[in-house]
């Protein structure tokens, strides 16, 4: 039965490859730029982000930066860009990507309407994160990730460990004292996990910029959930959907069925329910190649305990284990009070996202002590939209940097 379950959870593969062939057409693009085909380039894994920066003529460097518990993670900086022409220190921001993705979820839309390489483009600093179990970041200093003692984290560790690891080498490296940090879904989870229980850091935060973030989740992830909560519940602690081995092939041949695709599209596509009407069909090919990233089984487990809790909280090991970690039968809650960067924290959301509701956004925000909210004016703007949505230039990229900006002005004032 187990088996079966994995099957079920792991067609949804497939799904993408048939999205990619049959509504885009491999090498088509229906903007102004070329999508890069990397399956005919064969090139290997470790090289996607750098393929995906140097193609477009932007220089990028590889720094490799270790947690204090062994996890190697590998970040990419874009340092500067030849539409920049400012000799002054650049600004740094960095930015943190979502589940299932790694730092490419950024990139693949190109230099047009890319987040990075608008801020490059802007004269910033752009470093680009990868957390753990993600493609760049799959060693460790005494494990191997073959051992389930590898996967046993959730978005907590990555927020405790993985983020001050990687802004204090970014500040070092920059000889800077403060950065700008933008995130998405799941990567902002993790910056309010740090903030709230490192509460230092947030001196080392100019701007912090929430794109969609997946905090509360009681009124989120509806569509889909019965189907996959039961899956994800009964998994054991190791890697989630792989993107080798015999359950991958036999859901690459279960989604080619007309009666699957559908239900592996949508599970593709985050759970949205749909395909979004905002989303730029020519990146598919390449957010197929460099999707899914890899993750551990307890991320998503960890937010169907906060979508059933209703709270914003550890992760649930039961009453006996919480105890023994804990000191108490149920898992304590992220402090939010404690969130409290140099500025107000910037919340972008929508009302047509599909994954996280308006109302967890709402709860997000009263219980910050400073912020601002930003609503998607595009009523039917949907949750990959905020990183792959034909226009994301102006509706979330523009508003971002404009933000970062004002920032660094009023610092020169």
């Amino acid at each position: 039965m187990l088996r079966v379950l994995f099957v079920i959870l792991f067609f949804w593969l497939s799904c993408a490859e048939e999205i990619s062939k049959v509504e885009t057409g491999i090498g088509l693009d229906d903007s102004s730029e070329r999508t890069i085909d990397f399956r005919s380039k064969r090139v290997p894994a470790s090289r996607l982000q750098v393929e995906l920066i140097t193609r477009h003529n932007y220089s990028v460097e590889t720094h490799n930066v270790t947690t204090w518990d062994g996890y190697i993670l590998t970040n990419f900086r874009i340092p500067l860009s030849n539409r920049c022409t400012k000799l002054e220190p650049r600004p740094v921001v960095f930015l943190q990507h979502g589940l299932l993705l790694a730092s490419d979820g950024f990139l693949v839309t190109g230099p047009r309407t890319g987040l990075p390489f608008m801020l490059a483009d802007a004269c910033f600093d752009v470093w680009l994160s990868n957390c753990r179990g993600t493609r760049y970041s799959r060693r460790h200093t005494t494990l191997k990730a073959t051992q389930k003692e590898f996967w046993q984290f959730s978005f907590h560790e990555m927020g405790m460990q993985d983020l001050p690891a990687q802004i204090d080498y970014v500040l070092a490296t920059t000889n800077q004292s403060a950065l700008h940090f933008v995130c998405y879904s799941q990567g902002c989870t993790t910056l309010m996990i740090l903030l709230s229980m490192r509460p230092e850091y947030n001196k080392k935060i100019k701007t912090a910029n929430l794109l969609a973030p997946a905090v509360f989740m009681k009124h989120s992830l509806t569509w889909g959930l019965k189907i996959v909560k039961p899956i994800f519940m009964r998994l054991p602690d190791g890697e989630l959907l792989p993107q080798k081995g015999l359950l991958t092939s036999v859901a690459k041949l279960m989604c080619k069925s007309k009666a699957t695709k559908k239900l592996c599209a949508s599970v593709y596509l985050l759970l949205s329910g749909h395909k979004s009407k905002h989303t730029n069909k020519s990146v598919i090919p390449n957010l197929v190649v460099t999707n899914p990233s890899g993750l551990s089984t307890r991320q998503p487990k960890h937010y169907i305990q906060l979508k059933d809790s209703g709270k914003f909280r550890q992760y649930d090991f039961g009453p006996k284990k919480n105890r023994k970690t804990y000191g108490q039968t149920s898992p304590p809650e992220y402090p939010l009070e404690k969130v409290n960067p140099m500025t107000p924290v910037n919340v972008f959301y929508s009302a047509g996202d599909n994954t996280i509701s308006t109302k967890d956004i709402l709860k997000l925000v009263s219980k910050l002590p400073r912020s601002v909210k930003h609503k998607i004016k595009e009523p039917t703007w949907d949750h990959l939209d905020f990183i792959l949505g034909k226009t994301i230039d102006k509706v979330v990229n523009l508003p971002v940097i404009n933000i970062i900006n004002a920032f660094e002005n009023s610092q020169k004032e």
